[in-house]
């Protein structure tokens, strides 16, 4: 094919000219005919390390390019959200997602696309969510040029006057003025940590001064944490000259990452993090965030968890997680006392822990190779794109869609934890069918959908010898009958599926899907339920702050109890109430013993006004009649009712088969508002609901 290659200048030293490098002489080694434009110069027609590149392209002039020279199509590698409205003709866009929601504008402008290319797992899953059919093609890592090498990394240390007592925390990347990289919150938490381990040093590798993204004066910053800004000291960096000519080699950036003893770069988000692999490769293990990419190419390093609180709410109307200064100090510190024991090995291993990591980081790196996730992945889709051969499956790829979209018996809510006898007659068997184009080694498609199963004609049943097949939610069964309807258009698996019949594989109880609906569960799944699956509920001291001291409270559903407890260790006259008869126990007498009365949510067996506060969790939207059910919370209250509810936009709503009443947050807001006098909203669908005074 005849392609324009549409991105940064491939001698460009960021992760772009990386990639458009890497990824154009594979596409011209494969034969196809590759031009880069680029927008970042002046323009005109050069040639750049053997690949021919136009240069200070504007999207109109390359579309009349394309034309003219009769180009398949313009692939751009960047970000598509700041493209004007006139875009791209005949355009295949690899996708960057940096942030945790894909957002409207960039929505907007992949519908000018005719193709999209997602080159992160988290970026392919939102691109499916909001209805696009992405093609998934990792990005890569030279590891001819990123490698470990001992001999290498004393020779780079010793010129950089690195003793081998010293901890060098690596910091390789753009300085936004956004701080996207999270390099503030790096340096500050290495102020503390820094004073715990006066053997500790930063190494940044970016624009210190600022100036082109345009970025941080990091000076500034240095000085305002006690630091020297003078590159000497605790905290050094790149000369910066060099960094800005793009004079630095390839070849001393992989030295600087193997004289790393940590590589941390905790970003606000990454479209895919070239940096993280290249380090990785180079065998130094990695500190970042658990989102967008970060858990996918971490490979046994330090992971910030992304904690609810991490959450900000960017320009872009989408969320990203900036881990603080804390969070970050906490892995470095778990890094510093795993590298102090670098050398000692434990009873029973062949290496060390910090060996191990680095093992593991350059194990997991390498099979990104360039080579590899070419072959495997980009010349699969250029083949596709060019349309060289039809080809036609006979099996689908399971790999690529089935394994990795339909999650199966995950959507059962820990199934184990809740069946009544924890037993399962299919999970005895020692492995179960595979279908054709199968292999052996994920969960095979039978066992994620077990116990619903297509009959010879496609129809899904579900097999009642499941003691859990009540229990099935509304979103497995969703993905059970997308995912089987796909299967079913295989001829080979529409025969494989008779010989199972044939075979009497299929020996059990079944019934049609469709009698699922109105099913009736009883009271031991009900308490298997509870028990295992509860809804995660803390009481914040501004909910109780304004009850008297002995206040009166109720929960309402209390399950077994265990909120109960927590008001009555707090010095509280708590009693809950339950329709679940296996958790009453009113014996308020026994120490330990919290007091459950039975109570229906829609007629509760108190007195008006009875108590200071009425304490609802993930009870409501299980009500058939829950306006009903509000009334009576706020007849028995006196003053507060405190309730946790799941609304739709939950992702776990459709998970549990139970709920019944299908509101928004928005819906359950303007219905609550109507019994209160004031509203406070809690992280979580968490309201503290003041009652509304009626005037006789």
């Amino acid at each position: 094919m005849k392609l324009i290659f549409y991105s940064t200048a491939p001698h460009a030293g960021v992760g772009y000219g990386v990639l458009t490098r890497a990824l154009v002489k594979r596409m011209t080694a494969d034969g196809h005919q590759v031009k880069v434009a680029t927008k970042h110069h002046i323009g005109g027609q050069l040639i750049e390390d053997g690949i021919e590149v136009f240069d200070g392209m504007e999207i109109g002039l390359v579309n009349t390019i394309a034309e003219e020279e009769n180009y398949d199509y313009i692939i751009t590698a960047m970000d598509v959200w700041p493209l004007p409205t006139d875009s791209f003709k005949k355009w295949v866009a690899i996708n960057f997602l940096d942030v945790e929601m894909i957002f409207p504008k960039m929505i907007e402008n992949l519908k000018k696309s005719q193709y999209q290319i997602a080159i992160t797992e988290h970026g392919k899953r939102e691109l499916d969510r909001v209805g696009y059919k992405p093609f998934y093609a990792p990005l890569g890592v030279d590891t001819k040029l990123f490698y470990p090498d001992e001999k290498l990394r004393e020779e780079f240390r010793a010129k950089k006057k690195w003793g081998k007592d010293t901890f060098v925390i690596g910091v390789v990347g753009i300085n936004y003025g956004t701080d996207r990289k999270n390099i503030i919150g790096t340096l500050r938490a290495f102020q503390g940590f820094h004073k715990r381990h006066p053997n500790s040093k930063v190494y940044l590798h970016t624009d210190i001064l600022g100036s082109t993204a345009p970025g941080i004066p990091l000076q500034w910053l240095m000085n305002s944490c006690g630091f020297e800004s003078t590159g000497v000291g605790p905290i050094e960096f790149v000369n910066q000259k060099e960094y800005h000519l793009f004079n630095i080699a390839q070849e001393e950036v992989a030295n600087l990452y193997r004289a790393f003893d940590v590589f941390c770069l905790p970003s606000h988000g990454e479209g895919f993090g070239l940096p993280w692999l290249e380090a990785q490769a180079s065998g130094t293990p990695l500190i970042n965030v658990d989102n967008t990419s970060g858990k996918q190419l971490n490979f046994g390093g330090f992971l910030i968890p992304a904690l609810e609180d991490f959450y900000n709410f960017s320009t872009h109307l989408s969320w990203y997680v900036k881990a603080p200064p804390s969070a970050i100090d906490e892995q470095l510190e778990l890094a510093y006392q795993e590298w102090e024991k670098r050398n000692v090995i434990e009873e029973g291993e062949q290496i060390s822990a910090w060996d191990k990591r680095k093992l593991d980081a350059f194990t997991g790196a390498s099979e990104y190779d360039w080579d590899l996730v070419y072959k495997k992945y980009w010349k699969p889709i250029l083949d596709e794109l060019g349309n060289k051969t039809i080809v036609i499956p006979r099996v689908p790829n399971y790999g690529t869609e089935f394994y990795e979209e339909f999650t199966g018996r995950a959507l059962m809510v820990n199934c184990w934890a809740c069946c009544k006898d924890n037993e399962c007659k299919k999970l005895k068997q020692e492995s179960y069918p595979l279908l054709p184009g199968e292999w052996e080694g994920p969960q095979p498609i039978l066992q994620r959908s077990y116990p619903v199963i297509p009959d010879k004609k496609g129809n899904l049943l579900v097999d009642t010898s499941c003691h859990l097949y009540k229990w099935l939610s509304p979103r497995f069964l969703n993905e059970c009958r997308k995912y089987w309807e796909k299967l079913m258009g295989y001829a080979l698996i529409r025969n494989r599926i008779s010989e199972l019949w044939d075979s009497g594989y299929f020996s059990g109880n079944y019934v049609s899907i469709d009698a699922l609906k109105d099913v009736e569960f009883d009271e031991g799944y009900k308490q298997a339920w509870q028990s295992n699956i509860f809804t995660t509920f803390d009481f914040a001291p501004e909910m109780l702050a304004g009850l008297p001291q002995n206040a009166k409270i109720v929960d309402v559903g209390t399950g077994d109890g265990r909120r109960v407890q927590k008001l009555i260790d707090m010095s509280y006259k708590a009693i809950g109430t339950e329709v679940n008869k296996s958790w009453i126990n009113s014996d308020d007498t026994k120490v330990g013993t919290p007091p459950i009365y039975f109570g229906d949510g829609n007629n509760l067996p108190f007195k008006d006004n009875e108590f200071d506060m009425v304490v609802s969790v993930d009870v409501l939207e299980h009500m058939v009649e829950p306006l009903k059910a509000i009334s009576e919370l706020f007849r028995v209250s006196n003053k507060y009712v405190l309730m946790q509810i799941t609304s739709t936009e939950n992702k776990e709503f459709f998970e549990d088969p139970t709920h019944k009443v299908l509101w928004d947050l928005k819906r359950w807001q303007r219905e609550l508002m109507e019994f209160s006098e004031s509203m406070t909203m809690f992280k979580n669908n968490t309201f503290l609901l003041t009652k509304k005074i009626v005037k006789e």
